[in-house]
């Protein structure tokens, strides 16, 4: 694969991830609502829609197409925490249920108001942060070869 094409895919996983950083922002500055108003709460919203992203940049991040991409990043970065972490979310289930999520949002002619998807994210959230934060650092130092030298002036 050429360092262009290399590029493409990375820039395509960095626009799917900055997606996922604009929601983490919106969630991040509504207040929390208390206990039982939570899942119909502006915060609750933009979580889902966070998650939503985050696996949206996992599936990205798997997928087939990106084989060779995942591939020179692993050469470049050391993507040991980031792929342990989504081990971890696959053999505890909880990638099952940020798919359930992103389902919910993104599949509402197939779901119901009180659909699994909407509640899936409970009691997720660091994890969620800890793989935002992961594909944030893996990005980075990927992307940060192809970033042009500023001019000398």
């Amino acid at each position: 694969m050429s360092r262009s094409e290399i590029l493409m895919g990375l820039m395509n996983l960095h626009d799917v991830f900055l997606n996922a950083s604009l929601q983490r922002a919106s969630m991040e500055s509504c207040p929390l609502e208390d206990v039982e108003s939570f899942h119909m709460s502006n915060r609750a919203r933009f979580e889902r829609v966070w998650v939503t992203f985050l696996y949206v940049l996992v599936e990205a991040w798997q997928s087939h197409a990106m084989a060779p991409v995942r591939e020179h990043v692993s050469q470049a970065v050391d993507c040991s925490e980031l792929n342990r972490m989504i081990d971890e979310l696959t053999a505890q289930g909880d990638l099952a249920k940020m798919s359930e999520v992103r389902n919910y949002m993104c599949h509402r002619d197939r779901r119901e108001y009180w659909d699994t998807g909407r509640v899936a994210l409970a009691g997720l959230l660091p994890k969620h942060l800890a793989l935002h934060d992961a594909f944030g650092a893996v990005l980075l130092k990927a992307l940060g070869p192809f970033t042009p030298e500023p001019d000398p002036e």
